[in-house]
């Protein structure tokens, strides 16, 4: 005799689920743990998606009694920590929050499969359209047991609804696990207790939510139940199955989004960290630019008193007949200090004593390091700018420009060096433009910024902000372009108007 049975091609594809979810967790653990064990990196991340399979496919769930059916997220925490702690190193709220959270989202997603399934068959059902595997047969084969005359043949056939959700369900899974892993934080990083219980409250709904429909499935899926229900409101059924959908999807979504509210929150508190090393910096080189400004203005007034000393003292000498020019250890000394007066003479006059000091000392630094210092800069007087904006331009551009050709000099030191500064009144506008060499190498932060090659880029890489910044208070802009490895930063600076002139005009 001969018997036929259908199966459905979604169970027997079901492994697909946990072979997806296990090579999820692989990419998302490479992403934010460093690993522990000392083997190939290849033969460490398969080791874990193995036993990890074994952990999502819960094979070993048959062999627990039906009692503690409704502890198998909790074990399957444990066993997923275990897996995490044994293959990977980092900080224990890193590994708890990633067990948690995965896990939580392989749950959903199994639960977004099931009950899909069952809705789309429902509606399906209302509408007279099969979903059953029988219409749609793919591969067949033939069971005999104990060799009797009994022959059985198992036809697996398509139920297109199941395939659906099961690949709608692993697609939700990557996507996921794609978000989580977008913006990763550091490896060294860990997580804070009050911010872990913030990401975790959704993880945690999500495996309740889970739970319970794990448990009350015998009777969610039980056709006499349903029948019963449907006495009074016929659509219970279809209703009930969209509702599980719905609240597993929605969980899903909130705890993406509460890890993307914590990673907009860690970037803002960086930001204002910088925001704050920033305005430090600012503070201590506008004391540091009115001390030069003092200092500057009374090194001036000395160098011109001294000259006139030192023509005095030459004169009382020369009437007591005493000539210093014949004399000579008193000719020397007093060429010594004629030499000394002249090192205080500073050689690039821009027309104020700040940007005259800012200029003249990275001239010095130049020349120490060999390279050619050109320097057409004019102050603007007429203009409103503030000299101490003009300082920070100046200062931040001819720093980069200095490190830039420190660097060029360390990988090629037959290269030219040089550096040169110009300034241009056009207008109304005040244009800076600086040109250097470079290695040809620029890094890019995104939007037309520049990132620092320093690894400590909380403290460095703020410098061409500086310059944005002051070009804006002058509704203004920087740009820079770069050319046959020649770096160029161009700075445009609009005329300031005076406060009256506004306020007559206002009237």
């Amino acid at each position: 005799m001969n018997g036929v049975e259908y199966a459905s091609l979604s169970e027997q594809l079901s492994f697909l689920s946990a072979a997806v979810a296990s090579i999820c967790l692989v990419c998302i653990l490479a992403r934010y743990l460093k690993p522990r064990l000392c083997i190939s990196q290849w033969i460490s991340n398969s080791l874990l998606a193995g036993l990890s399979y074994f952990v999502f496919y819960r094979s070993w769930q048959n062999f627990l009694p039906d009692s503690l059916s409704p502890l198998i997220p909790v074990l399957d925490m444990v066993f997923l920590f275990g897996l995490l702690t044994l293959f990977y190193r980092g900080r224990a709220s890193k590994r708890i929050y990633l067990s948690i959270t995965f896990l939580a989202l392989y749950e959903l997603c199994s639960v977004l499969h099931l009950y899909g399934e069952q809705f789309l068959v429902r509606l399906c059902g209302y509408f007279h359209v099969s979903t059953s595997p029988s219409l749609f047969p793919v591969y067949s084969w033939v069971e005999n047991p104990g060799k009797t005359s009994w022959r059985t043949t198992i036809t697996v056939g398509i139920d297109w609804a199941g395939c659906l959700m099961l690949l709608f369900s692993c697609i939700i899974l990557i996507l996921s696990v794609r978000k989580l892993t977008r913006c990763a934080p550091g490896e060294e990083d860990g997580i804070p207790r009050n911010e872990l219980f913030f990401l975790l409250s959704p993880a945690f709904t999500g495996i309740v939510f889970f739970t319970f429909t794990n448990v009350a499935r015998s009777l969610l899926v039980n056709p006499a139940f349903l029948k019963w229900t449907a006495r009074v409101n016929p659509f219970f059924d279809l209703l009930l199955y969209f509702l599980i959908f719905f609240v597993a999807a929605a969980t899903i979504l909130c705890i993406l989004y509460a890890h993307n509210i914590y990673q907009k929150l860690i970037a803002y508190m960086q930001e204002k960290q910088r925001a704050a090393l920033l305005a430090s910096q600012v503070d201590q080189m506008q004391t540091h630019i009115r001390e030069i400004e003092q200092l500057y203005t009374g090194v001036r007034s000395m160098r011109h008193d001294m000259q006139n000393y030192l023509f005095d003292i030459k004169n009382l000498l020369a009437a007591q007949g005493v000539h210093v020019e014949e004399e000579g250890e008193l000719a020397g000394y007093f060429s010594g200090i004629g030499r000394a007066l002249d090192a205080l003479q500073f050689s690039i006059h821009t027309g104020n004593p700040v940007t005259d000091v800012v200029l003249n000392g990275k001239y010095q630094q130049a020349k120490s390091l060999g390279i050619r210092f050109d320097s057409e800069f004019l102050f603007p007087s007429d203009y409103g700018i503030d000299v101490f904006d003009l300082s920070i331009i100046l200062n931040n551009a001819l720093n980069n420009a200095l490190e830039a050709c420190e660097v060029l000099s360390r990988q090629d030191p037959e290269a030219e060096r040089f550096i040169s500064v110009t300034s241009y009144c056009k207008n109304n506008m005040f244009l800076i433009e600086v040109k250097n060499s470079f290695d040809g190498v620029l890094y890019s932060a995104g939007a037309g910024a520049l990132k620092s090659r320093k690894q400590d880029t909380h403290r460095h890489g703020l410098g061409f902000q500086n310059i944005v910044r002051c070009a804006d208070k002058y509704l203004g802009r920087a740009d820079y372009t770069c050319c046959d490895r020649t770096f160029t930063l161009i700075v445009m600076l609009q005329k300031s108007k005076p406060l009256v002139a506004h306020l007559k005009l206002s009237v």
